[in-house]
């Protein structure tokens, strides 16, 4: 099937013909409407308080190098980089890391237990965060009432080295057109479930739309947030989504892009890169999350696969089927996608139209070879490529081309806006 460029998304800023020709009309002077207090400690954000234009233009060129210098550009076309149609407060979910005061460097105010925040990059030291720019409006709302709560409490904050205490993490998200909110506490075990329950209460009682309350149970010495076991404390099983037109419910560990406002430009792309399947066109989508990109291309008309580790998330992309009643509803198998050729159905052997979006690590070994087994030979079948790491991504183009698939288009869209990522997508054929 024939590549389709006609549709390509246009963003409400930038995408200008000054801004297709090379970004050379940004201006590396425009100020930043909202400036950060915190910058130079948190530094998780190398590009807030300076110019958006100018900070895409600086990461779409660095990394564009870093494909060149790989060898992958050469008979593939290029794009510029699509901004973000929100540069601040697009954050609609917030992991963030509960330890002592006395642990933190920007320390809370004097007397007061807790120091919620991030850790600063490539260390453990621990920046207190009392509200954050690109985190939406009812996260920053809910941040001081809950951490009032939490000094008020019996909890006490986790110790690293002592590998003790009672909460380690708090994962905040808010739906991001109701800016309702999901709310869960990362605890050791779950012994404060009834103490956990009437904070929640409280806060509601205050304002805050929390329409779904969990403990996670993390009693392992990891640096992984979420640990195995979940249980509701309040309210509905998850948080009502909508996007590209489905109605999703996403659970307390279940991934969902952070930005769904550039997450639906990216997903209207694949659609249209996907194009309308013919009668019997088979599509699997790889690590597919709670299933929003497998069931546009179910109803795209293929037939659809949707592979993921997390079991949490397949329940959920499951339930998702049922409740936007497709025509064609898609499949899904819960594993590791290295892991799961024995479970595939025999129906969906040779897939017309591979889409993945893995996290930051990339395609494991296994992964790649089920993929370049899965498109074979045949001069049609293609690959859609999304990652939000550049480095990776380079590492799995330049073993898959190396199978005799080649690069056609390279896309990326500023999902992070004043980071230093961006959002790729890759189509092989």
């Amino acid at each position: 099937m024939a590549i389709d460029n006609s549709q390509r998304p246009k963003a409400n800023i930038f995408r200008s013909d000054r801004w297709r020709q090379d970004h050379k009309s940004m201006s590396p002077t425009r100020p930043t409407p909202i400036t950060c207090k915190i910058a130079h400690s948190c530094r998780a954000c190398r590009y807030i308080n300076t110019s958006y234009e100018a900070s895409v233009l600086e990461k779409h060129s660095a990394a564009i190098e870093a494909f060149r210098a790989a060898g992958l550009l050469e008979g593939c076309s290029v794009s510029a980089a699509v901004p973000s149609p929100r540069t601040l407060a697009y954050r609609a979910h917030a992991k963030l890391v509960v330890r002592g005061a006395a642990d933190a460097v920007l320390k809370p105010k004097e007397g007061e237990r807790f120091a919620i925040g991030l850790f600063q990059p490539e260390s453990h030291q621990l920046v207190h965060l009392e509200e954050c720019p690109l985190h939406r409006p009812s996260i920053n709302r809910l941040l001081p009432d809950l951490k009032a709560e939490l000094e008020a409490s019996s909890l006490e904050p986790y110790h690293e080295e002592l590998h003790q205490g009672h909460l380690r993490a708090l994962a905040i998200r808010a739906a991001h057109l109701t800016e309702e909110v999901m709310l869960t506490f990362v605890c050791m075990d779950d012994a404060q479930r009834v103490e956990l329950k009437a904070m929640v209460l409280r806060l509601r009682q205050k304002g805050h739309v929390i329409v779904s309350a969990h403990i996670n149970v993390n009693a392992e010495k990891t640096n992984a947030i979420f640990g195995s076991q979940t249980r509701k404390i309040v309210g509905a099983d998850g948080l009502r989504e909508s996007m590209c037109g489905f109605i999703f419910e996403i659970g307390p560990t279940s991934f969902f892009q952070v930005n769904p406002w550039q997450a639906e430009t990216i997903y209207r792309r694949v659609e249209q890169l996907a194009g309308l399947a013919k009668s019997g066109d088979v599509a699997w989508d790889l690590y597919c999350g709670t299933g929003q990109m497998t069931l546009m291309l179910s109803q795209q008309g293929y037939r659809a696969l949707g592979i993921e580790e997390n079991p949490q998330a397949v329940a959920d992309a499951e339930a998702n089927v049922l409740r936007n009643e497709l025509t064609q509803p898609p499949q899904f198998v819960a594993g590791r996608v290295e892991d799961v050729p024995a479970l595939l159905p025999k129906w969906s052997h040779n897939p017309e139209l591979i889409v993945v979006n893995p996290s930051r690590r990339g395609l494991a070994p296994g992964a790649r070879q089920l993929i370049t087994q899965g498109l074979g030979d045949r001069r049609d079948s293609r690959l859609i490529y999304v990652s939000c790491e550049a480095e990776t991504l380079i590492r799995d183009l330049k073993e898959l081309t190396q199978q005799g698939r080649r690069l056609r288009q390279l896309e990326c869209f500023d999902m992070f806006p004043f980071t230093e990522k961006l959002e790729w997508l890759a189509v092989l054929q």
